[in-house]
């Protein structure tokens, strides 16, 4: 939810009371997004993970040979025919 900010000349406006923050009020909600965050937070990233960073490695590194056996096998000039070389 977005903090919503009101700058007026009449002052900060009323307050909402007691039902209005029971119905918004959601601990369950609130316990979920602090595992979620704390969990996260202290992941190591991709990059530092020895398994990780090979695999990573080998799917780039298998790319790079089938776009270059691709490269290869698309030949840009089709050959010239005998009557073209006259």
């Amino acid at each position: 939810m977005k903090p919503r900010y009101r700058i007026s000349p009449n002052g900060a406006g009323r307050e909402p009371n007691d039902a209005e923050l029971l119905r918004y009020r959601d601990s369950g909600k609130l316990h979920y997004n602090y595992q979620r965050a704390r969990d996260l937070m202290h992941r190591k990233p991709l990059y530092r993970e020895p398994k990780a960073f090979l695999v990573l490695m080998l799917i780039v590194l298998l790319a790079w040979l089938i776009s270059e056996g691709v490269h290869e096998r698309t030949d840009p000039d089709p050959p010239a025919t005998p009557e073209a070389q006259q």
